[in-house]
């Protein structure tokens, strides 16, 4: 049998999450285009910039949600929620009883919960073992699938009988002994996602061109309309406008090599950290060109 949770109420609650977050961002990037570099800029192209981030993490979020189903059948339980699916055998199943009511039940959560989404991590305090939830209900109104290593929480539509077609089928022998596992598609497998070190490079390389952005949006409003370039001949002089080129130049580069450093990754690591780490530096470059240029 295969069950699916009441994905409704958690699937409203995500797509008003993401509308607002996109109006958020499309405001931001609206304001940031339509003026000059200012502290008021600054503030709106850093809120759309977050806004974003946070569209995308609900956007993960609500394909986990809409994908999320429980097969049940003699050999084990599967519990399928983007982009994982986890396998259960039934001979590793101690017990499937409803959930504790009292909150005290699990300590150190860590995940995502809204209305209609429950999903993270915990410790069962009793069961002294990790509580993984995929459910969309709160714990009260959970089951949970008591196993060795660890317990999965999960929220089928008619809690009693999934319970009753849990024994049922408990009862039978199975016709396939299966692994307790879980599989991830081939992309998410990628030691790219585990990297802490070429997480380091790109984020600094960001931090860097954000900071930039920031100081030239600070330092704005104060300067003349036309700046001379030292060093060029007979003073040459340049719109102050020129300025955002240099943020401009680096997002694209940034950019770029975050793409081309992901793609050759898997294959050639230490090329992707020299594409990451020419970026770093390019983006140092620009930064000090700028605060040359500044008066």
């Amino acid at each position: 049998m295969t069950e699916r949770p009441d994905q409704r109420r958690g699937l409203r609650v995500g797509i008003l999450l993401e509308g607002l977050l996109g109006l958020i961002a499309l405001a931001g990037i609206l304001f940031t285009l339509s003026r000059p570099p200012s502290p008021e800029v600054a503030a709106a192209s850093t809120g759309a910039g977050l806004a974003l981030l946070g569209a995308v993490m609900i956007g993960y979020l609500l394909r986990g949600l809409h994908s999320a189903r429980y097969y049940l059948d003699r050999n084990g339980l599967i519990l399928t929620w983007w982009p994982a699916v986890h396998i259960i055998p039934m001979h590793a199943i101690q017990d499937l009883r409803p959930a504790p009511a009292h909150p005290g039940a699990v300590r150190g959560w860590r995940g995502i919960r809204w209305p209609g989404l429950y999903t993270g991590h915990a410790w069962a305090v009793e069961e002294s073992r990790p509580v993984l939830f995929f459910a969309t209900e709160d714990l009260p109104r959970q089951l949970w699938v008591i196993t060795e290593a660890a317990i999965y929480a999960i929220s089928p539509a008619q809690p009693q009988a999934f319970i009753d077609a849990f024994r049922e089928r408990a009862a039978m022998k199975p016709t396939q002994r299966l692994e307790q596992t879980t599989v991830f598609p081939g992309w998410r497998q990628r030691a790219f996602w585990s990297d802490r070190a070429a997480w380091a490079l790109i984020g600094l390389g960001a931090l860097v061109l954000w900071g930039m952005w920031l100081w030239l949006c600070m330092r704005f409003p104060g300067l003349p309309p036309r700046i001379p370039l030292e060093g060029s001949a007979n003073a040459l002089l340049t719109s102050s406008l020129h300025l955002v080129r240099l943020p401009g130049l680096g997002a694209l580069i940034w950019a770029l090599h975050g793409v081309l450093g992901f793609l050759v990754h898997e294959r050639e690591r230490p090329a992707a950290y020299g594409l990451w780490l020419v970026g770093l530096m390019v983006q140092g470059l620009l930064l000090g060109a700028m605060l040359q240029i500044l008066p």
